[in-house]
């Protein structure tokens, strides 16, 4: 199995952001993009940057800056840390702790859903890094599959781009993926914890059915209805599941346990049996063999050798292609020539 795709460096691609020399890309989206670094040693980060044409606009560097600040709040090992930072550079960036692991969104789609034991075992870590994040008054607003990773030893919380902490002004619009979103989100209303808590039932709902709780039509504004009303379709539930999922979709945030009593109720299920901390213990061998793929591919990076590439960050001039030589002109012989030109005149004759 591979592991992640890291793309090279394109055109429009800095070499270097702060004192990280870029190895490759990681993600790009419309906002921002994040590559894949190092600064000396061996140790990897990712560095987040924004996308923009020319000067970084007011608001986006204020929206950056805010995101910083609130992930340096954070120190966890259930997320990616904060190594460094400049959000008043040209280009803002944040450097963070590189996880060679894949996110839960890749693990379903290629390798398929879990027994409810290793659902418990996942939910415990991510509920054990909302505890964190909800300790020190941030709310995510945005846990999804694509936002867990998943290495041998516990999930990761990671993406803090539309968290708030809750002693900043908030926002009213629903930024979060919709079917993953809790109902009060959908409706533009204020995000709490108990809002996480609904996402992380829906992301639990996924890994053990591979899908959303919802009726999937591919009409996303019917969608976006469905997860207002929290009209759920919970078909496919292991029945083992259901009283540790059913009450995080409660739609009534109230109704909903939070992260601490989910962890204390894994625990409670584990008790009398031996402690790990290791997924092999919960996940099937596809899934280890995926995760472990990431990380073997995470260990060639640090050590300098990196899969299927050079293994530095390719220069300007490396990354532009000399414009390839034109063919040969074609020149016709004399003979050559006037058979053409008496083949032509005999075709003009015929057509008279």
């Amino acid at each position: 199995m591979a592991g992640a795709r890291i793309e090279a460096l394109g055109g429009d691609d800095p070499v270097t952001l702060g004192p990280y020399r870029l190895l490759g890309r990681l993600a790009s989206g419309g906002m921002g993009r994040i590559y894949l670094a190092r600064a000396g040693g061996r140790d990897l980060v990712a560095v987040k940057t924004l996308l923009a044409e020319g000067r970084v606009a007011d608001t986006d560097r204020r929206r950056f800056a805010r995101e910083v600040a609130v992930a340096q709040r954070v120190d966890s090992a259930y997320t990616a840390r904060v190594r460094d930072a400049d959000p008043d550079a040209e280009r803002p960036w944040m450097a963070i702790d590189y996880i060679a692991a894949p996110p839960l969104s890749e693990l379903v789609r290629s390798c398929g859903v879990l027994p409810a034991s290793a659902v418990r075992w996942i939910a415990a870590g991510t509920a054990q890094a909302l505890v964190t994040l909800h300790g020190v008054g941030i709310v995510h607003r945005d846990v999804k599959p694509q936002n867990v990773l998943l290495p041998l030893d516990g999930p990761r919380v990671i993406d803090f781009g539309i968290s708030h902490a809750s002693d900043l002004t908030l926002t009213g619009l629903t930024l979060g993926t919709i079917a993953f979103t809790s109902p009060e989100q959908a409706r533009g209303e204020e995000s709490t914890a108990a809002s996480d808590v609904y996402s992380l039932g829906a992301t639990l709902f996924l890994l053990a059915t591979g899908r959303a709780p919802y009726r999937a039509d591919g009409d996303t504004l019917r969608l976006l209805a469905r997860v207002q009303r929290g009209e759920l379709d919970l078909a496919g539930l292991p029945k083992e599941l259901v009283a540790t999922i059913r009450p995080c979709l409660a739609v009534q945030p109230r109704h909903r346990p939070t992260p601490a009593e989910l962890l204390a109720r894994f625990r409670e299920q584990q008790a009398g049996l031996p402690m790990t901390t290791s997924g092999t213990r919960w996940l099937p061998p596809r899934w280890t063999a995926l995760i472990d793929a990431y990380a073997n591919q995470g260990l060639e990076w640090a050590g300098g050798r990196p899969p299927g590439g050079p293994s530095h960050a390719p220069t300007v001039t490396q990354r532009t292609r000399a414009v390839p030589k034109p063919p040969p002109t074609l020149v016709y012989s004399p003979q050559r020539q006037a058979r053409a030109d008496r083949d032509r005149t005999r075709r003009e004759m015929a057509a008279l």
